[in-house]
């Protein structure tokens, strides 16, 4: 189980936020998420698993920008019964204009402190982005990179043009470059055909169009062409999601929507 608890999901998806008039007006929100033991493979030696996963994002340009905190705790338990906890926080700010990225993550294994990063990525004239990881040496991505506020409204934008099939990049501070995506988003569905999902709150969603989509994320070395990591979800117009599947290689974990608390726009 060395690598087990290693999970931290995609922030372009789970981190999203209202913002100026001509953009996709997304719901700022605090979203809870149970989480709980998918598909395993053979190959895996994990037994059980359960934990929660709680995004919270909020700002806009009278803010000056977008702010947001991620948290993934999970409890493992291996098939000799051994267990691992796991604890990943992450938190960021992306301007308003998206000309800078800054961020946090820090992880603890069984209550002790096993990894910390800072960085700091700003878009340059030439829109290519220049990266500086705490203690590390400056490094430039290429241009096309979506922080993840882009990112994600950029694949509703794309969703509501009823485009199926697309690719975008994503660096959002879970990898140490940017992330090749392919975005699959199925025929969206109308918006009171289904009862809303689980969870306190969600009774907001009732009237909301959505769609099924799926992300899968690969290796920017491109490795065997093979997605190292896809997420499934149903994804809102307004930018929240649930019944979210992360599939890792030889594990699913499924994040069930418990609580969703709706924040009022400019809440900074």
């Amino acid at each position: 189980m060395e690598n087990a608890c290693k999970w931290l999901v995609p922030l372009g998806f789970l981190l999203v936020f209202g913002g100026a008039a001509q953009a996709v007006p997304l719901q700022m929100h605090r979203a809870v998420y149970d989480l709980s033991l998918g598909r395993t493979e053979a190959a895996s030696d994990i037994a059980g698993l359960d934990g929660r996963m709680v995004t919270e994002w909020r700002g806009g340009p009278a803010c000056g920008g977008y702010t947001s905190t991620q948290r993934v705790v999970t409890r493992v338990t291996a098939l000799d019964q051994s267990y691992m906890s796991n604890d990943i926080r992450l938190s960021y700010f992306e301007a308003a204009n998206g000309g800078e990225f800054t961020y946090t993550r820090s992880e603890y294994t069984n209550g002790e402190l096993t990894d910390q990063e800072d960085g700091t990525a700003s878009r340059l004239e030439d829109g290519k982005i220049s990266l500086l990881r705490e203690g590390g040496v400056r490094r430039e991505l290429p241009s096309g990179v979506l922080f993840p506020v882009q990112y994600h409204r950029t694949v509703i934008e794309r969703a509501e043009r009823g485009e199926r099939v697309f690719e975008l990049t994503l660096f959002d501070g879970t990898e140490e470059r940017e992330n090749p995506t392919t975005v699959f988003i199925l025929k969206q569905r109308p918006e009171t055909s289904e009862v809303p999902p689980e969870g306190k709150g969600a009774e907001v969603l009732k009237d909301v169009a959505h769609w099924p989509a799926r992300i899968s994320y690969f290796d920017k070395e491109g490795g065997d062409g093979m997605p190292n990591f896809e997420m499934g979800m149903m994804l809102y117009a307004n930018g929240i999601a649930t019944d979210i599947r992360l599939d890792y290689i030889d594990i699913e974990i499924r994040a069930r929507l418990k609580e969703l608390t709706i924040f009022e726009d400019g809440a900074c």
